[in-house]
């Protein structure tokens, strides 16, 4: 049982979507994000929606269920995907691609295997969370590295947008894209969009934040280099392993607070 069980005081049903450039630490912040959420007595869904699986693995868990695994028994089997046509989209992802932790519930998107492109797969994505959503407090999203999913509006449901970069140039121009896509796709009224700069040393940040707001996009926070998740990546730890006293731990928790997610 988590520590703080049933402490938050309000109801919530909120989906953020990770986004950004590969290797900008964006499956790291989801983890983190839903460790600190799921110890708050939050109901959470973790959906590892990038290809290479990697916050499945740094949840601590296996790829023993997928979505796409539910697709190719639809392309394989013409029973198969009768009997899916025939339920509810949300009800066959819950009973046939969710993975149960200890603390929360992952939903892993998969790899692409056989014929056909993500289509069918992203179909199933967009409507199974716009509805499975409905169970969960908080339902994160970490999408696949660049904007594909924005682009075929997979995430058109989603409240909250958080874009991870580096301090590269490369990164900020791929959360420039991203806010302009935002921007074009977002639901509008109570969506949010913010961005989250990783490994920013301290005499970094005034930069960052002069080049940053020249492109117009809100900064909701800074993580800096944190040699614990370092360690963790190169002994393939489990997120729930991190002490809260590792710097990202304690960056991302203070990102949530101000963010008026953890209240």
């Amino acid at each position: 049982m988590c520590e703080c069980c049933n402490s938050h005081k309000r109801p919530v049903n909120e989906i953020i979507a990770v986004t950004g450039k590969g290797g900008t630490g964006k499956t790291t912040f989801v983890a983190v994000m839903a460790k600190i959420l799921a110890s708050k007595g939050f109901k959470v869904l973790a959906v590892d929606a990038d290809p290479p699986i990697s916050l499945t693995y740094a949840l601590g868990a296996t790829p023993l269920k997928t979505i796409a695994q539910i697709r190719a028994k639809m392309i394989e089997d013409p029973n198969e995907k009768k009997r899916i046509k025939d339920l509810p989209i949300e009800d066959v992802i819950a009973d046939e691609a969710v993975i149960d932790l200890d603390q929360l519930s992952l939903l892993i998107m998969g790899k692409s295997e056989g014929p056909g492109c993500f289509c069918s797969i992203n179909e199933l994505l967009k409507y199974g969370i716009s509805k499975l959503s409905k169970n969960f407090d908080f339902t994160l999203i970490d999408c696949e590295a660049g904007i594909e999913q924005i682009n075929r509006q997979v995430i058109d449901s989603i409240n909250r947008m958080i874009m991870i970069s580096d301090t590269s140039a490369k990164g900020l121009r791929t959360a420039l894209h991203l806010n302009n896509l935002g921007n074009s796709y977002g639901v509008q009224g109570n969506y949010k969009k913010g961005l989250v700069i990783n490994r920013a040393g301290k005499k970094e940040i005034p930069i960052l934040e002069e080049k940053v707001k020249e492109m117009n996009i809100d900064i909701i926070g800074f993580i800096p280099e944190d040699h614990k998740i370092t360690e963790h990546d190169l002994f393939d730890r489990s997120i729930f392993e991190l002490p809260k006293n590792a710097p990202s731990f304690v960056a991302i928790h203070g990102i949530l607070e101000r963010q008026g997610i953890l209240i």
